[in-house]
């Protein structure tokens, strides 16, 4: 588990609202109804801190000299 893993799971929570498409919102749910995550906010969390750790990965990688493309 990454430092940030770690701080993410043991921080406060903050209630946050946004806007999704009903298709990727029944993507979701279907991943929790198959029990891959325990509700939507776990699995939006999850998905939050992947991206999150994508991006600081590839910005390190930029740092020490590596090409590193966002699409």
């Amino acid at each position: 588990m990454s430092k940030l893993e770690h701080r993410v799971k043991k921080r406060e929570t903050q209630v946050v609202s946004f806007h999704i498409p009903k298709t990727l919102l029944s993507a979701l749910d279907k991943l929790v109804e198959e029990g891959v995550f325990n509700n939507r906010s776990e699995a939006i969390r999850m998905a939050i801190l992947k991206l999150v750790l994508e991006y600081a990965n590839a910005f390190n990688s930029e740092r020490s000299g590596m090409l590193t493309t966002f699409r």
